[in-house]
């Protein structure tokens, strides 16, 4: 078998009868993807499991022409759908606001005077930070804690909220984290120009789960993300396997694991989207 020769170029090598050989590359190690899992997920203490949607997902959208609006929240009802996430069907009582705004910092201002229960019990530090951020987007979670088999808090004597906990298990967690709502503040002029499937799947990685929205977790076009949208040039139009594969991870299996564990089984969700390529939803 020849070999293609330097310096030539692929048509030059195929008239000259060798072979054009494209080398794929090679998938990431495993311990740089549970790296980038961890570095691109929000922390959480050794005991307490990711947070994830349990509820039925109602998404709403303001501040788009419906024309716009409604095929974005079909969008990421979709997403959430493949998860096997359930859904709430039409008139639902909204659990996730994907809200286009003028300038989002100002908007946090407004909401904090005029409609603080939006942030539930969000600590004051995250509040503070939210409004002192300039970029194009401000995201937060409400979320709540349930027992093991899913048992919420309950009135106690005294008033105090109590939560029943099952047995010990050195598996699983006593608790599952749920994320009861989600609220994404999007700037419009950082989406002119941008097609709304895009705009839909960044929401949606933002609202399915608790990420730090950052763009320099992974270090290649293999492993993009479709989390740096608003902070590079070249950026994937769609989810990509990486973030499908995080998702995934995330969504399948028990709510119970510990992090770790589920650290672990995002890793191996990553590296199995990855092998099989871009998904074309």
């Amino acid at each position: 078998m020849g070999a293609a020769f330097p310096g030539l170029s692929a048509a030059e090598a195929q008239t000259s009868g060798d072979p054009v050989v494209v080398t794929a590359r090679p998938l990431p190690a495993r311990g740089a993807i549970d790296k980038w899992v961890r570095d691109m997920s929000v922390r959480r203490s050794s005991d307490e499991p990711m947070s994830r949607v349990s509820e039925p997902l109602c998404v709403a959208t303001a501040g788009l022409p419906s024309s716009l609006g409604k095929p974005l929240a079909d969008r990421v009802l979709s997403n959430a759908e493949r998860l096997k996430i359930p859904l709430a069907g039409d008139k639902c009582h909204p659990n996730v606001l994907i809200l286009f705004v003028d300038d989002g910092a100002s908007q946090v201002d407004w909401l904090v005077k005029h409609r603080p229960g939006i942030f539930g019990d969000l600590p004051y530090s995250t509040i503070r930070t939210l409004r002192h951020d300039h970029g194009p987007v401000h995201a937060w979670h409400i979320t709540a804690v349930a027992s093991r088999d899913g048992d919420k808090l309950v009135q106690g004597e005294g008033g105090f909220p109590t939560l029943r906990i099952p047995s010990a298990s050195r598996i699983d967690a006593p608790i599952q984290s749920m994320i009861v709502a989600a609220v994404v503040l999007i700037d419009r002029s950082a989406i002119v120009g941008r097609p709304i499937d895009q705009i839909a799947d960044y929401a949606t990685m933002r609202t399915l789960a608790l990420v730090a929205a950052r763009n320099d977790v992974v270090d290649n076009d293999r492993t993009a993300t479709i989390l740096s949208m608003f902070r590079g040039t070249d950026v994937p139009l769609q989810l990509t396997p990486f973030d499908w594969g995080y998702l995934t991870g995330l969504y399948s299996g028990r709510a119970t694991r510990r992090p770790a564990a589920q650290y672990a089984d995002m890793a191996r969700s990553v590296e199995k989207e990855l092998a099989a390529g871009e998904k074309k939803p």
